[in-house]
């Protein structure tokens, strides 16, 4: 069934004209509150916007494992220039599989934007709450009854979402959700009145390569066009947002939260990751499992890699951890340290640096000609582009002012009705803070010295690793070859090189993951919602475990958390049906 030119179309499959039997047409409520799903930074489909070729459409299911092979031959400069900010769009032309049983078709589905989303991440979700908004059931069913409806069920999926809707009345359900500030129970009354509204649900990919606020843009026009297609039917939107997509939602309700009933965050980087510094310095692999080589397709598996997209990026710069990520002590006193700096002198005392003490655009982001900087120069512009304002530096610290401007445009800002869910799992730990650790003790080393220690150039570290290359070839041995390269070539993944007296090189290794969280999104970040300073429009904020950060809603108990959230933005805006 679709909505063509303000009438109402069925279709159903055709019979003998002696077949008497009726067709069932369920004619949808008038009283209209779209449903707008916002994905995280992997989940838009991107291309070009001249050819209208994508060039960032992961594959599905089995697809997936090509997309995977297709990304890693790669080479920065063709990276950078296929993710262009400039160059890109979003693609609406994204693969469908629409269950049969549904009842969204696929055209209709299309016209909703599901197209503009990675379907394996978001699709499941997309039937889930457009099957439970369409049927809302509270009653029990009787087994015989069932049974007598078996063959019914096979083609439709009626009382599918029964056990949703009627876990939000128990106790048991709220348990595994931990809310983290009083809790207001909803009643049998609250959900019925959900039965009065059509929910259709909407996809809204954007561009995440550029700025978030300038996606919140695109995404007011497409609503206002959504607002309007409904007429006097539409009351408000409710926004439910995914990972990145969530600074993306709280800038869009700076722009038109007059029509938006409420948001619901999921796993949401509120103040940033440090995830995103490490990814610069070290690539985006992060273990060997089938999660990790995935993650790789976000932005390179090398630091080469990633640094051409992502400092390139303004959108993705946006997770860089803002002035406000802070580190919570165990006495629940806090720090703004997420960086550390650290080194032995010959007597054995440890010297650290913590940073950023009050900065972290200028004190660690544009930090220049250090050993411990995020982005070198030779990194930024392997397709050699020419830019506007002169230098690739000057081009990224231009990014850096404006996600500093994005930063702080957002930085106290949520809707007034605001819901957020976020992983606290121990089995998905995360980067909570970084340290940069060296090798070797050094004589005299203090505070001063640590951060100023002469840093190896890139070019150097080429020009050693094509002699090692060169000597390589001299080494007829297929193992001792192997042997001299381990020992000899400079990694550059993860690790950084300082000029020693002596000739040689230091080494400083960056940390691995320390922290509880999603495995993205570290605690620090995902509770920032409920700190004091940030407590305005913040209804409730659930700690959860039991998945990780791409795949959280795909968690049972989370989907269940959101159901619970419509309800209550619903009574909390006490939204009327005008059409009885």
């Amino acid at each position: 069934m679709i909505e063509k030119n303000n009438t109402i179309q069925a279709t159903s499959a055709t019979s003998p004209s002696s077949n008497k039997t009726g067709t069932l047409v369920e004619i949808p409520k008038l009283d209209t509150i779209p449903i707008i799903f916002i994905p995280g930074i992997m989940g838009s489909n991107l291309r070009n916007k001249t050819n209208k070729k994508p060039v960032w459409r992961i594959g599905n299911y089995a697809g997936a494992a090509k997309t995977v092979y297709s990304q890693a031959k790669k080479s920065p400069s063709e990276l950078q220039s296929e993710l262009d900010a400039q160059e890109t769009e979003v693609d609406p032309t994204g693969d469908l599989y629409i269950d049969p049983r549904a009842k969204v078709t696929t055209e209709e589905a299309k016209k909703r934007l599901w197209g503009t989303v990675h379907w394996e991440s978001y699709g499941p979700t997309l039937m889930f709450f457009e099957g439970a908004l369409a049927n809302i059931r509270l009653e029990a069913t009787e087994k015989n009854w069932l049974e007598s409806r078996h063959a019914y069920q096979l083609v439709t999926q009626d009382d599918k979402y029964t056990p949703d809707w009627l876990s939000l009345l128990g106790s048991n359900e709220k348990q595994t959700w931990h809310p983290q500030t009083r809790f207001e129970s909803i009643d049998k009354t609250d959900i019925e009145k959900l039965k009065k509204f059509n929910f259709p649900v909407y996809a809204l990919g954007y561009n995440w390569l550029q700025s978030n606020a300038l996606s919140a843009d695109d995404l007011v026009k497409t609503m206002k066009n959504i607002k309007a297609k409904y007429g006097k039917n539409f009351h408000k939107f409710i926004v439910i947002t995914h990972s990145m997509g969530g600074l993306v939602g709280r800038s869009l309700s700076t722009k038109m939260g007059e029509d938006i009933a409420g948001i619901i965050h999921g796993v949401m980087p509120t103040v940033g990751a440090p995830a995103v510094y490490r990814r610069l310095v070290a690539g985006s692999i992060e273990g060997s499992g089938v999660k990790d080589v995935l993650a790789v397709l976000v932005l390179g598996k090398n630091t080469e890699h990633v640094t051409a997209v992502l400092s390139n990026s303004q959108g993705g710069l946006e997770l860089l951890p803002s002035k406000d990520y802070r580190i919570i002590k165990k006495d629940k006193t806090t720090t703004p340290f997420w960086l550390s700096l650290r080194g032995t002198d010959e007597k054995g005392t440890i010297h650290v640096v913590n940073l950023p003490k009050a900065d972290p655009y200028k004190e660690i982001y544009k930090a220049h000609n250090v050993w411990w900087e995020m982005v070198k120069d030779e990194l930024i512009n392997p397709l050699d582009k020419k830019y506007p304002v002169g230098s690739p530096r000057a081009m990224f610290n231009i990014l850096i002012d404006g996600v500093q401007k994005f930063h702080k445009s957002i930085a106290t800002h949520y809707h007034p009705h605001t819901y957020v869910h976020f992983g606290a799992d121990p089995k998905n730990l995360t980067y909570g803070t970084l340290h940069w650790s060296l090798d070797r003790p050094l004589t005299g080393l203090n505070q001063t010295q640590l951060q100023t220690l002469p840093r190896v150039n890139g070019q150097e570290i080429e020009n050693k690793n094509n002699q090692v290359l060169a000597q390589m070839k001299q080494i007829k041995d297929k193992k001792e070859r192997k042997e001299y390269f381990d020992k000899n070539f400079i990694p550059n993944n993860g690790f950084r090189y300082i000029r020693l007296a002596s000739g040689k090189y230091g080494k400083f290794t960056i940390s691995n993951k320390n922290l509880y969280g999603d495995g993205t999104v570290p605690f620090f970040s995902g509770v920032a919602p409920i700190s004091p300073t940030k407590h305005n429009g913040i209804k409730q904020v659930f700690q959860m475990e039991g998945f990780d950060h791409q795949g959280s809603y795909g968690d049972l108990h989370v989907r269940r958390s959101v159901l619970y959230s419509i309800v209550k933005i619903i009574k909390d805006n006490n939204i009327q049906p005008r059409n009885r």
